[in-house]
């Protein structure tokens, strides 16, 4: 009999085995943040569907800063939803200092 404790996991990531409740110290420049681990992974997430729509547009040649028509928040909000599992596996790695960032 198997009498491990599940660890409590924050909106369907059971799969991950991963306790995305856990809260982070994250240093900032000269500033201290407290997030969740499933915050952070959501900020990622954020940040890597920015980049992937600044990629687009450099190779489309759109500037970003004229053209306002690319801002689509139900899709980055999916992006955003699709990635956080993945992200919460990468932040729990980070943490573990088993990889690196791949945000640049």
């Amino acid at each position: 009999m198997n009498m491990q404790k599940e660890q409590p996991t924050v909106d369907g990531y059971s799969g991950l085995n991963i306790d995305a409740s856990e809260t982070l110290a994250i240093q900032s420049g000269n500033c201290d943040i407290k997030m969740t681990m499933y915050e952070t992974a959501r900020w990622l997430a954020l940040v890597r569907g920015v980049e992937v729509i600044d990629k687009k547009a450099r190779q489309l040649g759109i500037d970003l800063e004229k053209e306002k028509s690319w801002i689509k928040p139900l899709a980055l909000q999916k992006y955003v939803d699709e990635e956080t599992a993945a992200c919460i596996a990468e932040v729990k790695n980070l943490v573990d200092g088993d990889t690196e960032c791949t945000i640049r």
